[in-house]
């Protein structure tokens, strides 16, 4: 006879394996939550006027306005009522999930799924979904098993809801792992060698079924043979991770001068203090001595989190490259070193300021972590289709980047193994030289991507960008990420090198970014866009766009977006197209090198969003600015 805790049982099961399942809550037949408990007060299926509870209740503390609800019935025979008219909860799954989902819907937007049978006489799955305030929407879809979180939130409410979940589980694990690195003495820049050897290695079949048990040292009595102690024993991991490193290497076709660059970056895990002694301590006072499994666990917490990440959903192959990006970004970006990561919205949109197309090379010559090379990728990918042939070509000769410190090129090689190939034309030295330009140039390239180092100076900066358009191919396409200062400083060196710029190539548009874009680091950016080997026009009008605002927010996390990130972006690329003045947007203007190159410079004030409340806060701020400077005499004195 068919047993509903075998139902209830499968569910459990399937939720609290799921990759995302430290993303939620999942109460059973109950919530914590004082809103659901107010929505529910009265929910009983048999209409008794006291509270009534699903079996299952799944809420997203990233996303209050969103549950996932489940009912089970022990036979497929109660999945649903015949009639469809979801008026007996007490039998069927289907009534029982919509009855619920109708005292809920007045306060949340809610996923219901109906569950009957077991894995003996087969599981039904229906799912429906009821948008907050409105009526319920009608049965979408019968399967045989549950889907994941992922899917859920991308089939009901967009794909972009369901990777905003996704980034902040990825967000909480970088910095969760940040954290116990630094607790236990871990500098910054181990940090970043360590977590990609770690996700490198795990890459390795072998390794990622191994690892726990090199971790332990196990002595035995040399008389009873018995056991007598469990010593860690960190250095024997750290030495697996560095064989199973070389192995994903031989795996992947690098060739040996990249290899053992790689491998020799890796390497030096071995000598890092969590790799070497017995036992260790946190540096917080008062702290003591335990085994040191902390190299295990950091394995452990990568493994059971996120490589199933990674194997989530359709695109869930470019999770292992988003989260070691994010935990560089956390532990390893510096300005004072001109290391500031791209946000992966920002190298996402170069794609399409760029019109990327599948038949486009694109490179960047100072590649950093491959972030550019890797949202190019993607993007190329997708623009291919089902064409194998030229996926394959992406990968093998439309990916190029040139990377001249050591570890970041290292990062960049593993970044672009683990989010699927394209490795191959990563090139480790200086971007202007004539050897590794050449290497370049052969392959044709057609579009540049770059974020140079800032601490060149705006000249510098200015020089990467005449460095990158020279390796195009006439007409194309250059999108760079500089300091605002290259665009208005009117030193010598920078007024000469935007000359130089002009003299060789057009200046299609200058973008005014968001002042917190680069969190954590406060710096000015914009982006400016070249056309290739086409001399500046005397005359022609460059588009200047004031896209202050993307939408994200900051908060103790960082920049996160509010949900307008998509709505904007579309609103930036049709004035950029359109290359029409937008009032408070956008301006086009004619410029010289000894102009300012930005919108701020001749945008008219859009007066009409001015309010009585904003010129009161300007006035109060300056008053207080004011007094802070001491301008103002104190009276009180």
């Amino acid at each position: 006879m068919a047993n509903e805790r075998e139902t209830e049982e499968i569910v459990r099961s399937r939720f609290k394996g799921d990759p995302l399942y430290n993303a939620i809550k999942l109460d059973e037949q109950k919530s914590s939550i004082p809103t659901i408990k107010e929505c529910l007060a009265t929910a009983s299926k048999s209409q008794t006027g006291k509270p009534g509870y699903p079996e299952f209740i799944i809420s997203f503390p990233s996303l209050p306005n969103d549950l996932i609800i489940v009912e089970c019935k022990a036979d497929p025979a109660f999945h649903g009522d015949p009639k469809g008219d979801f008026l007996n909860p007490e039998k069927y799954a289907i009534d029982g999930v919509i009855h619920y989902a109708k005292f809920l819907t007045p306060k949340y937007n809610v996923i219901s799924v109906a569950v009957s049978g077991n894995e003996e006489i087969g599981v039904k799955v229906s799912s429906f979904y009821h948008k907050k305030g409105s009526e319920p929407l009608g049965f979408t879809q019968e399967d045989t098993e549950l889907l994941d979180i992922y899917s859920y939130m991308t089939k009901f409410n967009g794909e972009t809801v369901a990777r905003n979940i996704e980034s902040e589980e990825i967000t909480k694990i970088a910095i969760h792992l940040n954290k116990e690195l630094n607790d236990y003495s871990i500098p910054e820049y181990e940090r970043c060698t360590l977590l990609g050897a770690i996700l490198l290695a795990l890459q390795n079949e072998g390794f990622a079924s191994s690892y726990e048990k090199d971790a332990k040292f196990v002595k035995r009595d040399e008389v009873t043979q018995e056991i007598v102690a469990i010593e860690p024993k960190p250095e024997r991991i750290a030495e697996k991770i560095v064989i199973a490193i070389e192995k994903v290497l031989q795996d992947n076709n690098i060739d040996s001068h990249r290899t053992r660059t790689i491998k020799r970056e890796y390497e030096r895990i071995k000598s890092m203090q969590i790799s070497m002694e017995p036992t260790i301590k946190k540096k917080r006072k008062g702290s003591r001595e335990k085994d040191n499994y902390v190299l295990r666990n950091i394995v452990l917490k990568l493994d059971q989190t996120i490589i199933p990440l990674m194997k989530m959903g359709d695109k869930g192959y470019d999770v292992l490259g988003k989260f070691y990006t994010e935990f560089i970004r956390y532990a390893g970006t510096d300005k004072k070193t001109g290391l500031v990561l791209t946000p992966p919205h920002i190298t996402e949109f170069f794609c399409d300021v760029a019109q990327l197309d599948k038949d486009d090379v694109v490179v960047d010559i100072c590649c950093g972590t491959g972030g550019f090379l890797i949202a190019a990728m993607k993007h190329m990918m997708e623009k291919a289709g089902n064409n194998t042939r030229r996926k394959n070509l992406i990968k093998r000769k439309q990916l190029v980047g040139i990377e001249k410190r050591t570890d970041m090129f290292t990062y960049a090689c593993s970044n672009m193994i683990m989010s699927g190939d394209g490795k191959s034309n990563i090139y480790h030295g200086d971007s202007f030289s004539s050897a590794n330009k050449q290497k370049v140039k052969k392959l044709k390239p057609t579009v540049a991507f770059l974020n140079p180092p800032y601490d060149v100076g705006e000249a510098g900066q200015l020089e990467f960008i005449e460095n990158a358009l020279s390796l195009l191919q006439k007409g194309g396409r250059c999108v760079a990420i500089v300091q605002t200062s290259c665009a208005i400083s009117d030193t010598n060196e920078a007024v000469n090198m935007r000359e130089r710029l002009l003299q060789s190539h057009t200046l299609e548009a200058v973008f005014s970014m968001p002042p917190d874009l680069f969190h954590r680091v406060g710096v000015a950016t914009c982006i400016m866009v070249f056309k290739a080997h086409s001399p500046h026009p005397e005359e022609p009008e460059t588009y200047f766009g004031y896209f202050r605002d993307d939408g994200f927010v900051t908060g103790r996390k960082g920049r996160v977006d509010s949900g307008s990130w998509d709505s904007i972006k579309k609103s930036w690329l049709s004035s950029y197209r359109k290359k029409k003045p937008e009032l408070g947007l956008s301006v086009t203007h004619s410029v010289t090198a000894k102009d300012e190159w930005c919108a701020e410079a001749y945008m008219q004030t859009d007066y009409s969003i001015l309010a009585k409340d904003d010129f009161i806060k300007t006035i109060k701020d300056y008053v207080v600015y004011e007094f802070l400077r001491k301008k103002i005499p104190d009276e009180s004195d």
